[in-house]
């Protein structure tokens, strides 16, 4: 299970609105988020940063401007399969979420070191957590995008090593 210090995380406004949650529950990660941006900023943005990319990455796009299987799959070269993925999928009321999120799927589903972390399914279950918007987290609900980005790096961390990840409960700062 990596450390923050071992986690870049890149992203669009979803990671903008769960920056604070994320170093909470990884402290000493690394981001790189502003409001819209698409899956094809993330790949300049992986790409600018080369082999100083740490060891584990969160990919969360496509709030916007939707997702783009191939730009996804050109950032998960552009990464390699010696680190650590997680792709977070998308909660919105647009139409094209559930062909965003099977986008999602498709492109981890052939590769071991990549995963989907289900932040619509999680957050599915508590409407509350968003902004009027229904598409961005409140504040609590950033802690719940950060919990979802947590469990997937520890089934990630898991399906490797064979080891059971513990995951401490840390209550609401």
């Amino acid at each position: 299970m990596p450390t923050g210090k071992e986690i870049d995380g890149y992203g669009d406004s979803m990671m903008v609105g769960s920056l604070h949650a994320l170093d909470y529950y990884f402290p000493g990660i690394r981001l790189d988020a502003r409001s819209n941006l698409r899956w094809s900023d993330g790949l300049a943005a992986v790409e600018s940063r080369g082999d100083r990319t740490r060891r584990a990455v969160v990919l969360a796009f496509g709030t916007n401007a939707g997702v783009d299987r191939e730009a996804v799959v050109d950032v998960l070269d552009a990464l390699g399969p010696d680190r650590m993925v997680v792709l977070v999928n998308l909660m919105g009321p647009f139409a094209r979420i559930e062909a965003d999120n099977a986008a999602l799927a498709a492109a981890a589903e052939s590769r071991a070191n990549v995963i989907v972390a289900d932040w619509a399914g999680a957050v599915r279950n508590h409407p509350e957590q968003l902004q009027a918007d229904r598409i961005h987290p409140s504040l609590e609900g950033s802690h719940l995008f950060a919990k979802t980005v947590r469990q997937a790096l520890a089934t990630l961390s898991e399906r490797h090593t064979g080891n059971a990840v513990v995951l401490k409960d840390l209550p609401m700062p």
